[in-house]
């Protein structure tokens, strides 16, 4: 489940982000999980999220994963990031376009609607409706 989106400048580094979002996680987050790549958390950010509830687990590599249930996990985490890359992806290439969106909220309203797009179509194909 996606809980937590954060859309910031191209120049900001992904570890800035994560430590400027630090209260945000660890309101949000006490008591689970975070999967995140290894290069966003240091040790001592590690042990900060850990003090309030939060664990950090990073992303394993394909040769690092021991057994069927890992693997078929992070085959969904995979996935799942694979989908959430080419929505920005597409998102980026929108943007290149004229947007009418005259508020945030209508900027939100479509972004959250193309989110939305394509989620059904992949769900629609996934069904065997598309075939």
């Amino acid at each position: 489940m996606l809980a937590l989106l954060s859309v910031d400048p191209a120049n900001k580094h992904d570890v800035s982000v994560v430590r400027e979002k630090f209260w945000v996680i660890v309101e949000e987050f006490s008591g689970c999980f975070l999967f995140l790549d290894k290069g966003y958390v240091s040790r001592g950010l590690e042990e900060e999220f850990l003090r309030f509830g939060v664990v950090y687990t990073p992303v394993k590599r394909g040769n690092q994963i021991s057994n069927l249930e890992e693997k078929k996990f992070y085959k969904y985490v995979s996935d799942f990031r694979r989908r959430v890359e080419t929505l920005f992806f597409r998102f980026s290439e929108f943007l290149l376009r004229l947007s009418r969106s005259v508020s945030l909220r209508g900027l939100t309203v479509r972004i959250l609607g193309a989110i939305l797009a394509v989620n059904l179509d992949r769900l629609y194909n996934f069904t065997g409706g598309g075939n």
